[in-house]
């Protein structure tokens, strides 16, 4: 009799969190799933206005939605492409590259990422890809330092030409040649050069029924745009009420502190 009740027990147990389960929606389904009293879910859609706080998207179903940002400083990023020209000497920069234990670059960096400094609190890991200075794979305490490494460069630009980029990583100058293809990428945790029409990618969660008011989880924004290209626009005559164009590098350190808000 006691073997049948235990049997009966579990049976009910085990039914009861399959319900639960199925209830909770714990698998997601068309990008919607619940979790406990809200709701996850992913969608993409075009950037209408952002304004303190607050993040307007307009899904592809023409849904305008009302965007919270992410709490962690990281997981709102704008991308875009970017050329040299671009570029300005005190821009902050990260890369990966294989070094000596002398600091001579062994191969030419493919890939160069431009960001901006960010408030708020960071995880460890994170903290490096913004904290000046030069990161490596971790390694046991008695492990030897190999005689060539990869790391991880961050710092301030000194220079970039043909010759390769110079950068400050903290205290130490890190000199490397640039492969002739290499990637520039503009990884911004702000939209200070965001725009109207950008694409948007959101991760986060509701609170039914108002699937039009999102906390997001992450946040990324993407444009065709790419910055330190040559343009057509003829440059705009001073008068009292104007003054010459900018460029969009000096526009967006500008407009950084402003923008950065929307995601406080």
């Amino acid at each position: 009799m006691s073997r049948f009740f235990h049997r009966f027990v579990v049976a009910a147990v085990a039914a009861m969190v399959i319900a639960n389960l199925s209830s909770s929606g714990a698998v997601a389904q068309d990008g919607v799933a619940d979790v406990g009293s809200n709701m996850v879910t992913e969608f993409k859609g075009k950037l209408k206005s952002f304004q303190r706080g607050v993040v307007i998207v307009v899904r592809d179903d023409d849904t305008e939605v009302m965007v919270q940002p992410p709490d962690s400083p990281d997981a709102l990023v704008f991308v875009a492409e970017a050329k040299p020209a671009f570029l300005q000497r005190g821009m902050m920069v990260r890369f990966r590259g294989e070094f000596t234990q002398a600091g001579e670059a062994t191969k030419p960096i493919t890939k160069i990422e431009l960001f901006q400094p960010v408030n708020g609190n960071l995880s460890g890991h994170a903290r490096e890809s913004f904290i000046p200075g030069i990161y490596g794979d971790r390694r046991g305490r008695n492990e030897p330092a190999p005689p060539v490494a990869e790391v991880n460069v961050v710092g301030g630009l000194l220079g970039m030409d043909g010759t390769g980029i110079m950068v400050q990583a903290g205290k130490v100058p890190v000199r490397a040649p640039v492969a002739p293809d290499a990637k520039l990428e503009v990884r911004f945790n702000n939209l200070s050069l965001a725009q109207e029409g950008d694409i948007v990618s959101v991760s986060g969660f509701y609170q039914p029924p108002d699937e039009t008011k999102v906390k997001a989880e992450r946040i990324v924004i993407t444009t065709d745009r790419v910055y330190g290209e040559p343009t057509d626009i003829k440059p705009v005559r001073k008068t009292r009420r104007t003054t010459t164009r900018r460029t969009d590098a000096e526009a967006a350190a500008d407009n950084a502190d402003v923008t950065e808000a929307a995601a406080e």
